[in-house]
């Protein structure tokens, strides 16, 4: 009699992907780090099955890659890499902003300032609400809307890539209100049908997040380099 393998209960992946998720967003799994299914079995108490399953997770959303026989390597920073994929998040945005314009109805563009009105930041945040993939739907769900499936893709593609960088940015509380507010300013001026304004807003937008990125990159090679060295 063969016996059946039974998947780990769903509310023990779900906490231990967030709990993981959260020591990669606060640089306690390092970028660049190598850990095993057996050392975070062990740190956190658990069988690997769970372990297993929430790492998949992980890899699908970017956080680390998994290598067969090697371990997980929690994704390493690049400063040249990460400007490029900002510097074509600010292209490809601009353009879905123009293509928003062009296509979007007043009431779409309401429903989408509703979501993004300042009263809903502290109602929200309140709630649980994960900023991070609230933000991810508002830039995705701007090409969807304006029936642009392709360059959604390539956007979810480079957000891919630059996730954990961007959920560092969002957690800080003057940050994720500025979102709210950013968001709203650039929903109006795509309602105004202002394609400058729009198109200068969206770059505002994301420029600053590529400034938190570089900032936060930099300072956390600096202190890999002195971990690695500290006598140099």
């Amino acid at each position: 009699m063969t016996t059946q393998h039974i998947p780990a209960k769903r509310s023990n992946v779900d906490d231990l992907y967030q709990r993981l998720k959260q020591k990669i967003i606060s640089f306690e799994l390092y970028p660049g780090t190598r850990i095993t299914e057996q050392e975070l079995a062990a740190m956190f108490g658990v069988s690997r099955t769970p372990i297993r399953q929430a790492l998949q997770r992980l890899e699908i959303e970017g956080f680390l890659n998994i290598r067969p026989k090697q371990g997980c390597f929690i994704r390493a920073l690049d400063v040249n890499e990460l400007m490029e994929y900002y510097e074509a998040r600010i292209a490809l945005e601009q353009l879905i902003v123009e293509c928003a314009i062009n296509t979007l109805s007043d009431k779409q563009i309401e429903q989408m300032m509703a979501l993004w009105h300042a009263d809903m930041h502290d109602t929200e945040l309140a709630a649980g609400i994960d900023l991070g993939e609230k933000d991810e739907s508002f830039h995705v769900g701007l090409a969807l809307a304006s029936d642009k499936p392709v360059l959604a893709s390539l956007l979810k593609n480079i957000n891919h890539r630059i996730r954990v960088i961007r959920r560092l940015d969002l957690n800080s509380d003057n940050r994720s209100k500025r979102t709210y507010k950013e968001h709203y300013e650039i929903l109006q001026h795509i309602k105004e049908r202002d394609t400058s304004k729009a198109k200068n807003a969206i770059k505002r937008h994301i420029q600053r997040s590529r400034e938190f990125a570089k900032t936060l990159t930099l300072t956390a090679l600096a202190r890999q380099k002195f971990l690695s060295n500290p006598s140099a």
